[in-house]
């Protein structure tokens, strides 16, 4: 796991997260001692199926974007 705490902003918050693991296809972050996991599709990036929780589209998004791969 990447020890450095990263930042997405969403709305009017600041989420933080570490990266566990980056993928063209699928990357898995740490968010508040959760384990989200996220695919691309062809239409963007998705929470995965298998996810615990489920994360809102728009947080998502800003996750991959902080993570440069949008």
């Amino acid at each position: 796991m990447d020890k450095q705490k990263l930042e997405a902003q969403f709305e009017n918050r600041v989420y933080y997260f570490y990266t566990v693991s980056k993928a063209p296809e699928r990357v898995v972050i740490n968010m508040y001692s959760t384990e989200y996991i996220f695919v691309h599709k062809e239409t963007g990036w998705e929470n995965a199926g298998s996810n615990k929780n489920i994360m809102v589209q728009g947080l998502v998004e800003a996750v991959i974007h902080t993570l440069g791969m949008a």
